[in-house]
């Protein structure tokens, strides 16, 4: 009997030790489908807004705009309409290359949600 409750600890702790590995794999700031929790990169031409990293104080951006970020000769565009109500630093979401500097983004409330 004792061995059944052994194995049934030691399968527990293997499966949340399997559920911890795929989550660490997916990223802190990723859904379990791989979707950030900030929104996603998008085209620049959809931009309502440009904001130089280099120049800029922290900014406040409403959920769901879209703002293309320029650093140096590099940019990219990401639209916020992930989790609102919160802040994210442009490095957790900037391409893998672009150069830049921490910089704070607030997000505000997604009005679906506001009670």
């Amino acid at each position: 009997m004792r061995s059944i409750q052994s194995l049934k600890a030691a399968t527990m702790f293997g499966l949340t030790t399997l559920s911890l590995a795929s989550y660490a794999a997916n990223g802190a700031d990723t859904f379990m489908n791989g979707q950030s929790y900030y929104g996603q990169p998008t085209s620049q031409a959809s931009a309502a807004r440009i904001v130089d990293i280099a120049s800029s104080a922290p900014i406040n951006i409403a959920y769901g705009e879209t703002v293309t970020f320029r650093s140096g000769g590099q940019q990219f565009s990401w639209t916020f309409n992930g989790l609102g109500g919160r802040a994210v630093d442009v490095i957790k979401i900037a391409p893998a290359g672009f150069a830049a500097k921490s910089f704070a983004v607030f997000v505000g409330r997604d009005p679906s949600t506001r009670r």
